[in-house]
């Protein structure tokens, strides 16, 4: 391993995020009602169309036909449906849209070790915030005592270390089966870019770096591309962290 990653080397890649300004009370009920309206004439489209379709007793319909009872009445995988209707605009902005993400915990063939053991901050999903208002948090937090020493959860290649604005020093790791996990607000960071580590390898240690307010980790899981609660992945003996 060669020299320890600083946070003045520019080997890293920045993630940037706009600025999400409220809108104006009667603007946002108006983009409500409308964006709901929309929905629903295009929900009654596809029930017309589907009932259309068994309206008719010609011989091109019985594959499609078929192909709708097919669903409805067998075991589908319904992530590529889920995916689809997350990716139209008309059914959400990118917050609501993490509502539609799904991921099969048993693509994981081993549960991950829990990180650094500390008392759980904010949980995964959706958190209430000042003035009514809902964010979607796609991670967990742990708090921890400051230079407490961070473990991979899980085995694979660090794919990038960066220092945020908001998550501070961020350890990134890719793992196979299309598992990424990611590490931030790190007071120090252990590793370099394109490193082998093992599950329980020593990475980082715990800091306050970014908008965090004390020492903490956030740690968060995707698997092929969709969030999941990293809670549901720890070890049984794990569940209080």
């Amino acid at each position: 391993m060669g020299k320890l990653w600083k946070p003045r080397e520019r080997h890293f890649s920045w993630s940037s995020k706009n600025n999400m300004w409220p809108l104006p009370e009667k603007r946002r009920t108006r983009n409500f009602i409308q964006k709901i309206l929309l929905q629903s004439i295009v929900s009654v489209l596809i029930f017309v169309l589907i009932w259309g379709v068994f309206c008719f007793e010609a011989p091109v319909m019985a594959s499609a036909q078929g192909k709708i009872r097919e669903w409805f009445t067998q075991d589908y995988d319904l992530q590529p449906v889920l995916q689809f209707f997350s990716s139209v605009g008309i059914w959400g902005d990118t917050l609501e849209r993490a509502a539609f993400e799904v991921v099969t915990i048993s693509d994981v063939s081993a549960p991950f070790t829990v990180p650094v053991s500390g008392q759980l901050g904010k949980p995964y999903g959706w958190l209430e915030q000042s003035g009514q208002s809902r964010v979607f948090h796609d991670g967990i937090t742990i708090i921890a005592k400051e230079g407490t020493l961070i473990k991979a959860a899980v085995g694979g290649t660090v794919s990038r270390i960066g220092n945020e604005t908001e998550l501070g020093r961020v350890i990134v790791i890719s793992s196979e089966g299309g598992v990424i996990t990611r590490y931030a607000y790190c007071k120090e960071i252990l590793v370099n870019l394109n490193d082998e580590v093992q599950e329980g390898e020593v990475i980082g240690k715990v800091g306050e770096t970014g908008n965090a307010l004390y020492p903490q980790l956030f740690f968060s899981v995707s698997i092929k591309g969709q969030s999941t609660d990293p809670t549901k992945l720890f070890m049984p003996a794990a569940k209080s962290i």
